[in-house]
């Protein structure tokens, strides 16, 4: 989490069993549920990565700082990208729909890949520091100079809440909306520190898959 190494810790304790129980109850609601089941467990192991990197930072140890960070941007600017359209994807019937949703598969795909792979190979490219007690995540990134910030973080959460959106299942849609709340909050209130702090928001909401899965399981022993 964005605020102490005890912090994460806690987040992932608590996301990783919940992860883990959410994808064992897929076998009563389905098996195109699984990857919306894994979001609390890959939340989880992002918090506990995040974690490390506090530790990396209290005890001046900058090979686990750099290897936590990179650990940490290969979720938040890789993986949810296409990993919640592909989630989306799995569950829609409607063919128009799954179209649209196996397009930002792929669009994400591309796009984390633009944003991640150079933090992976060029040295300098990615910095952490701590400001008023939050983690900023500083990485250069091949449109700087040709893109605003501000556009990139915009197409990033579009990119996100439109899968939901897009979703002919009114509680995953809900979930879309309370995703979209957390990135106005994080912007508003920790914009200095958006990355690590709506990741956390976004981790605590994972925790709504328990309600939806436990429904949705109800719903299939009748």
């Amino acid at each position: 989490m964005c605020f102490s190494a005890t912090a994460s810790f806690t987040a992932a304790a608590t996301l990783i069993p919940v992860g883990i129980y959410c994808i064992a109850t897929t076998r009563k609601a389905g098996p195109g549920w699984l990857a919306f089941a894994a979001y609390p467990l890959a939340f989880g192991m992002q918090q506990a990565i995040e974690g490390l990197l506090w530790q990396g930072i209290d005890t001046g140890n900058p090979e686990l700082v750099d290897a936590a960070a990179r650990g940490f941007t290969f979720f938040s600017h890789f993986f949810w990208l296409f990993w919640v359209p592909f989630s989306v994807w799995l569950l829609e019937t409607d063919a128009t729909r799954r179209k649209a949703l196996l397009f930002l598969v792929v669009f994400g795909a591309g796009y984390g890949l633009s944003m991640f792979v150079p933090l992976l190979l060029q040295e300098g490219w990615l910095k952490v520091e701590v400001v008023r007690h939050s983690l900023d995540y500083r990485a250069s990134m091949i449109y700087d100079g040709v893109v605003d910030r501000i556009i990139i973080r915009v197409v990033y959460a579009m990119q996100v809440v439109a899968a939901f959106m897009l979703s002919t299942n009114p509680k995953v849609r809900l979930y879309g909306v309370l995703i979209l709340l957390s990135v106005a909050g994080a912007f508003l209130s920790y914009r200095h520190a958006f990355v690590s702090v709506w990741c956390f928001f976004a981790a605590l909401l994972s925790l709504y898959m328990l309600y939806l899965l436990k429904g949705v399981a109800g719903q299939a022993r009748t």
